[in-house]
């Protein structure tokens, strides 16, 4: 099931804690941290079902010319006001790769999470909703040299294993992320969904390339940008020491004098890879580890939605 709301704030107007990370922070199972914020996703579509929002369920897609006129829902034609065509069993169960880059980069964090932290309670999310509605999950951590993979499934108890896959996960060393997703794009036997949870500091140029192979081979992609906070505002004032988590060199920086140039280039960046995103056909979703967390879900479940 999808809906189009947003569950974010609780009703004292503030952010609800299922999805506030200084929150989510303080839960250290990362089992726990996904059924915590899963639960209030579905309690919000619940919620937002009584109050009478539209919401779409997953047995139904959009009408498109071609389809049958038989297999028309017309109860939902009345409930909804718009044509949904009932689907079966092998057109609704999809096949999902999440790919969650495990670089030294995704290690730093101002905030309650660190990039990484945020990453992984994102993909834990992610796989708990995909295989409680039956979609085969697999996953990709994506490290300098070396990917480790779960291939997608979705049996009982597979959860499991990607949690613990995740668990095991530890930020460390350059970016791989380019690399993966060209591996991926030929390992890939059957197209489906690929969910790629990045900061993307790599290659932009080999970062499209893997991206292209992947859309290539019929692939729907959806690209969540994950960036700190202090890398969004650059906060800093006075002397500073910069350190590069992912080569261990450090430099010594004048911060108002670097950040215009600063927030200058990373406007460029984003710019380019949003663009980079669309000439392709990728959805791409820029978040902030001080963002609640339920944003990243409710997009994908749009997304996915859309992607039927």
């Amino acid at each position: 099931m999808s809906a189009f709301f947003s569950s974010k704030e609780d009703t004292r107007g503030g952010v609800s804690p299922y999805f506030d990370p200084s929150v989510v922070a303080r839960i250290s199972s990362l089992e726990l941290r996904a059924r915590h914020v899963v639960e209030g996703l579905m309690s919000g579509i619940h919620r937002s079902r009584a109050r009478g929002f539209s919401v779409e369920f997953e047995e139904h897609r959009a009408y498109s010319p071609g389809d049958e006129l038989r297999h028309i829902d017309w109860k939902a034609f009345g409930k909804f006001d718009r044509y949904l065509v009932k689907q079966y069993e092998d057109e609704t169960n999809l096949r999902a790769h999440l790919v969650v880059d495990a670089s030294g980069s995704m290690d730093y964090g101002e905030g309650a999470l660190t990039k990484w932290g945020y990453a992984a309670t994102l993909a834990a999310s992610l796989a708990h909703l995909l295989l409680r509605q039956s979609d085969a999950v697999g996953l990709m951590l994506s490290h300098e040299k070396e990917e480790r993979m779960l291939p997608a499934k979705a049996v009982r108890g597979h959860l499991s294993g990607l949690l613990a896959g995740l668990d095991a996960g530890r930020p460390a060393g350059g970016t791989g992320i380019a690399r993966s997703l060209e591996r991926l794009a030929e390992g890939i036997r059957r197209r489906g969904m690929v969910v790629v949870i990045s900061d993307l500091l790599d290659d932009p140029a080999v970062v499209a390339r893997g991206l292209s192979l992947l859309r290539l081979k019929g692939n729907d992609v959806i690209i969540f940008h994950i960036l700190d906070e202090a890398e969004l505002e650059f906060p800093f004032e006075g002397l500073a020491r910069m350190e590069d988590v992912e080569t261990d060199r450090n430099i010594t920086v004048e911060c108002e004098v670097v950040k215009d140039p600063y927030l200058g280039i990373l406007r460029e960046f984003l710019d380019g890879t949003r663009e980079r995103c669309r000439s392709q056909g990728i959805d791409y979703v820029l978040l902030s580890t001080a963002e609640p967390l339920d944003r990243g879900l409710v997009r994908f479940l749009a997304w996915r939605a859309k992607a039927r």
